[in-house]
């Protein structure tokens, strides 16, 4: 009776995961850079990855850390226990950069800053540095 109520217990907790009807991952490769402004690092924030075709499934972002530099993580939408994934689908994508609350150099705004150019994702290794349009002072 015991190993069936132990039985019944570890299919109910595995059930309970977030695998049960969540879209799999496409094939993720590593992206990294440095945002820049005015040809100077950002300090802080965060940037968004939007693939073009839209994907509203999954989305792509990245903190950036207080030298400019990011890594970009994927997750499910959809996934209530947020499992992030290392990369990004290869593809386009149109580019936006929120600013830390903290870096004036970005005008002293929380608005997103929209990067005028998409960039795309290949297979392999991808380093994507990210220049900002210049800062209206």
């Amino acid at each position: 009776m015991r190993v069936a109520i132990g039985l019944l217990l570890a299919a109910f907790v595995a059930g309970c995961g977030s695998s049960g009807n969540q879209p799999a991952f496409s094939e993720l490769h590593p992206v990294k850079g440095v945002v820049k402004r005015n040809g100077q690092p950002v300090k802080g924030g965060q940037l968004r990855f939007l693939a073009d075709p839209e994907k509203p499934e999954f989305s792509s972002n990245a903190i950036v850390g207080p030298d400019g530099t990011y890594s970009l993580t994927t997750y499910r939408t959809t996934d209530k226990s947020g499992e992030r994934k290392p990369g990004a689908p290869a593809g386009t994508y149109k580019v936006s950069y929120v600013p830390d609350i903290a870096d004036q150099s970005a005008g002293g705004t929380m608005d997103a800053i929209p990067v005028t150019k998409p960039v795309t994702v290949v297979a392999g290794e991808n380093d994507i540095p990210i220049d900002l349009p210049a800062s209206r002072k």
